[in-house]
């Protein structure tokens, strides 16, 4: 019997190709920036694919602001250190 559901990997992956056409319009910098959003993304597959949601975008998205307040809290504790 087949796989009924896709890994989570493979709901982040089945996404990111569905937006294809939207990357593809965006400048080349602002096309490495969404490759890059889409692998913050990659790092909670697992949670994505527990999420159970109907639209999975919704999940990958919230992933992707996670790693984002993780990269401005890293910046804010490195300036208030002086480092």
């Amino acid at each position: 019997m087949g796989r009924l559901m896709p890994s989570p990997t493979g709901i982040v992956l089945k996404e990111k190709e569905s937006w294809s056409e939207f990357r593809k319009a965006l400048r080349k910098d602002d096309r490495e920036i969404f490759d890059e959003l889409f692998s913050y993304a990659k790092f909670h597959a697992t949670a994505i694919g527990e999420s159970n949601k109907f639209y999975p975008m919704e999940a990958i998205l919230l992933s992707m602001l996670i790693e984002m307040k993780k990269e401005i809290n890293n910046l804010k504790s490195q300036l208030k250190n002086g480092t």
